[in-house]
């Protein structure tokens, strides 16, 4: 979900430059529950040394499905009233938002709240200049993200780890892999250098949060 410079659209408006995902290889697992179709891939592997997730506290309990319909994150000025749900696109690749300023939800795997990886993108900019999530390398652990759901709730998370790695080797597993029966969320967009001849960046930036205990 990156697009920039010229090239990012084609006929009718289909961005042509995904967020981080290819058509090889084996691709996000279907959750118990969700949407069973043939998903697209991303290369195995990490551009960047693993950080485990949090174990010194209790996971907060998970919370029943229900789709996200906005993205706050004050620490980077993240305000997207809208998010549009992800499929996977004719070639086998995640969709992306035709609208710069939304985010996007990979609809078949958990909801924001939900046990397991939730996945949140949106892309980093365009031709005109700095899209929604723009400023998503600027995250620290213990920043905080809220994500607003369709049935009222709000499920808050905590940033412990943010990462890039390189297009061709995405980790798979550690971005859709299970969570250990937590709700976790990961926000992707792209990062690193420019590819000018692919008209892509090489790389993708990865913000894992963990959802909060509330008291």
């Amino acid at each position: 979900m990156c697009a920039a410079a010229t090239a990012a659209a084609g006929a009718g408006g289909t961005l042509l430059i995904a967020l981080a995902f290819t058509a090889t290889g084996a691709g996000p697992p279907a959750q118990p529950g969700h949407a069973t179709k043939a998903h697209a891939s991303t290369q195995a592997g990490a551009g960047a040394t693993p950080r485990a997730r949090p174990s010194h506290r209790a996971a907060a309990r998970a919370l029943a499905r229900s789709a996200p319909v906005a993205v706050h994150i004050e620490a980077i000025g993240v305000h997207a009233d809208e998010v549009v749900g992800l499929g996977l696109g004719p070639g086998g690749a995640i969709e992306v938002p035709e609208d710069y300023g939304v985010v996007g939800w990979y609809e078949n795997g958990p909801s924001p709240g939900e046990v397991g990886p939730a996945v949140i993108g949106g892309h980093l900019d365009s031709d005109t200049g700095p899209a929604v999530f723009y400023r998503l390398s600027e995250l620290r652990p213990g920043d905080a993200v809220a994500v607003e759901r369709a049935d009222g709730s709000t499920a808050r998370f905590t940033v412990y780890a943010i990462e890039q790695h390189p297009k061709d080797h995405f980790p798979t597993g550690r971005v859709y892999g299970p969570s250990g029966g937590d709700a976790e969320l990961r926000l992707i967009t792209c990062g690193g250098r420019f590819d000018e001849s692919a008209q892509r960046y090489r790389s993708n930036i990865v913000a894992y949060a963990q959802r909060a205990r509330t008291p």
